[in-house]
């Protein structure tokens, strides 16, 4: 018997055992991206069940509708940026990042055609998804460094999710907004203008992730183990097979068209995604050094309070990952 099937034999046990109930586990998204893929994978080929776990997969896309069904316990898992678990965590709750999929800004601020340049944002109106999410963060971070003020020089519009925002640029509701892949380069393909690439800021910022409370890490370990074994089993799938991770995003995203999609999965699925994407207190200090900026208590925050990467390291250290690429 090769190593191959006697690996794939250990991952199906769990949920072979005759006669026993897999453990009931809710995670949540909350918003429609090309980061969002290895999830979407997870859902289609349901990975967490080869780990013994029965997952259901909910598409949330109010962020804090997500944050409060996960206080209340209705949701066990998230995908949050670093800012969602230190804005839940100020309020007082146990919000702790165990993976930064996404360790810089990777959102395009897209603006009515004859915008191109930042300071042609002063006195415009710029959607963002929700107030207090990542985008919101991002959009007010870039305009911070482009001395412009916040909700004084550029109005800041809570739009939704990224079709939202698209609808609402046609419609010209917005003069520009923060736009997410693939919808970004979607907006450029109809006449927009591209006004910024905020991934050329070069600065190391957590803005997606999944998220848990330190609560479910501390009781519930083995189970927080074994979904993140189904989540990094997404990631490989995303990287190694580009034709079922294309067609999962068209799927989830709506789309028609890969032709733009497939530039980007060469980006995601080589460079910003990582086989292991351990959260990074780099990532959380940009955070915590922005908004002690206008909030005194997020002054002197330990960014290790925010991320746990002991998760990731003990499934590593197993040989887990190593055995999915073949190494």
């Amino acid at each position: 018997m090769g190593p191959a099937l006697i690996f794939l034999i250990l991952t199906l046990l769990p949920s072979l055992a005759s006669g026993q109930s897999l453990p009931k586990v809710r995670m949540a998204y909350t918003s429609i991206n090309i980061q969002m893929t290895p999830i979407y994978m997870m859902k289609e080929l349901d990975l967490p069940r080869k780990q013994g776990l029965d997952v259901e997969i909910l598409y949330i896309p109010v962020s804090s509708r997500a944050v409060q069904a996960a206080l209340a316990g209705e949701i066990h898992f998230l995908t949050s940026g670093g800012i969602a678990n230190i804005n839940a965590n100020m309020a007082g709750a146990d919000f702790v990042g165990i993976t930064a999929t996404l360790n810089t800004f990777a959102f395009k601020i897209i603006g009515q055609p004859g915008l191109r340049e930042p300071k042609s944002l002063k006195g415009k109106k710029i959607g963002i998804s929700r107030l207090g999410g990542a985008s919101d963060f991002s959009a007010r971070f870039a305009l911070d460094r482009w001395g412009l003020v916040p909700d004084k020089d550029v109005a800041i519009v809570q739009i939704g999710g990224e079709p939202e925002l698209m609808l609402a640029l046609q419609k010209k509701a917005v003069d520009a907004g923060v736009a997410a892949d693939p919808f970004g380069p979607m907006a450029l393909r109809e006449g927009f203008s591209l006004v910024f690439d905020l991934s050329q800021l070069g600065v190391p910022y957590t803005m997606h992730g999944i998220g848990t409370r330190k609560s479910i890490v501390r009781e519930k370990r083995d189970i927080v183990i074994r979904f993140m074994k189904s989540y990094l089993e997404g990631i490989h799938l995303f990287k190694t097979n580009r034709e079922l991770a294309l067609n999962t995003l068209k799927k989830y995203a709506r789309l028609e068209d890969l032709t733009i999609m497939q530039g980007l999965y060469d980006e995601y699925s080589q460079r910003l995604i990582r086989p292991v994407p351990y959260p990074t207190t780099e990532g959380i200090q940009t955070i915590i050094d922005h908004l002690a900026k206008t909030r005194p208590q997020a002054k002197g925050l330990n960014p290790n309070d925010f991320i746990d990467s002991s998760i990731l390291k003990e499934i590593e250290e197993s040989g887990f990952v190593k055995r999915l690429y073949g190494n």
